[in-house]
């Protein structure tokens, strides 16, 4: 009798342990995924998501061509979902323009975001201030880096015609879709070096990448309304 006892207790405590592994494998299989959900979101939040080409029967064959050869596509990784694509390109430009911000040193390559998204990166801090500072800007600058990507690329834009009108060709021989994150980074030292006072008097933009940039000596620029209602 007491032999049998000691056995249903035996099974019910092994049944118990298993239903508790088993829980607890759940568990973590569940915060696993909520990660990996919430950091394609952040990757998403941040521009940096490309969607899949469209189908050929939707689009040209020149569309798609044009689609999949401009530089933020070109320059891409896939996660390791097989259905995440991540433009390298935009990651390298933003955080080129958050450490010029910031004066950081935060380097995101393919491998890192591979770690990032298997949540076993030692960059994960750094990853979240990049974010944060991305749609919430810093204590002590309001303006969050949404913003300020929307004036540095508008910037070298200024400046890539700027280079254009001085030596009467593209930078490079390209279009400014085609440029590399790398080239990019180039034309961005040919616009600090030559900075266009006068056009940076004009040109809100173009003055913002001229201050980040660190070149010193700027004129005060025109206000929306003044360069709209100015006539002599």
């Amino acid at each position: 009798m007491k032999k049998s006892i000691y056995l249903i207790i035996v099974i019910v405590m092994s049944l118990a342990m298993c239903s508790c592994q088993i829980s607890n494998n759940e568990n973590i299989e569940t915060k696993s995924e909520d990660y990996t959900t919430e950091f394609i979101k952040k990757l998403n939040r941040m521009d940096v998501l490309i969607d899949n080409p469209k189908d050929s029967s939707e689009t040209t064959n020149d569309e798609n061509q044009e689609y999949k050869s401009s530089n933020w596509y070109v320059d891409h990784m896939i996660l390791p979902d097989n259905k995440t694509i991540v433009s390298m390109y935009l990651v390298k430009i933003k955080t080129h323009l958050y450490n010029l911000v910031t004066e950081g040193d935060l380097v995101l390559n393919e491998y890192d975001l591979t770690d990032l998204y298997l949540n076993k990166s030692p960059k994960q801090n750094e990853f979240e201030d990049f974010y944060n500072w991305y749609l919430f800007g810093t204590q002590s600058d309001s303006e969050n880096g949404y913003q300020k990507y929307n004036y540095y690329y508008k910037g070298i834009a200024i400046g890539y015609r700027l280079y254009r009108d001085i030596n009467g060709s593209n930078f490079k021989d390209k279009e400014i879709k085609y440029l590399t994150a790398e080239e990019s980074f180039e034309l961005e030292q040919w616009i600090k070096e030559n900075p266009d006072y006068e056009l940076a008097s004009e040109e809100p933009n173009y003055y913002f990448l001229l201050e980040i940039l660190g070149v010193e000596n700027l004129p005060e620029v025109a206000t929306e309304g003044e360069r709209i209602y100015t006539f002599y």
